[in-house]
């Protein structure tokens, strides 16, 4: 694989992680195979996002600490870096092979079993799906829900 590839490749499987909040992050922080530099790419995403919808840090870490609510601030963003990275379609279905594929193989059951429980949640809208999925999401794996 070319080095622009890899990077694709490792850029579109940090924002997996940071776009899926809870399905795939430890509460302490981002895994250790996510590099720094991923880190830094991700940031001109997460600032447009924020930036459209209100977003604060205060809130992010509102989330991180357990209290997710239907306050579209979070829940538009959440949706907002889903779509940023094609992990969503219009109607805010999550694109579950892509999702599944850009992830480390020791991640991708736990990642199926919380898709498949889901992925499906109903919402009024694209946000508010979001916001059910990751209700449903941190429901069942609160040890690892993480937003960033």
């Amino acid at each position: 694989m070319d080095s622009g590839a890899s990077t694709s490749y490792s850029y579109c499987a940090l924002v997996l992680l940071l776009c899926m909040q809870a399905i795939l992050l430890v509460h302490a922080g981002p895994p250790d195979w996510i590099s720094p530099e991923i880190l830094e790419m991700v940031q001109s995403d997460k600032a447009r996002c924020m930036g459209e919808h209100g977003t604060t840090e205060a809130l992010i870490e509102e989330v991180n600490q357990g209290h997710l609510t239907d306050d579209r601030a979070i829940t538009c963003y959440m949706y907002c870096l889903f779509e940023a990275f094609s992990l969503v379609d219009e109607d805010g279905e999550l694109e579950v092979e892509m999702l599944v594929g850009f992830l480390p193989e020791h991640m991708q059951g736990v990642a199926n079993e919380l898709i498949d429980a889901c992925a499906k949640e109903p919402g009024t809208d694209v946000c508010n799906k979001m916001y059910a999925v990751a209700k449903c999401v941190q429901q069942k794996r609160p040890d690892l829900w993480f937003m960033l």
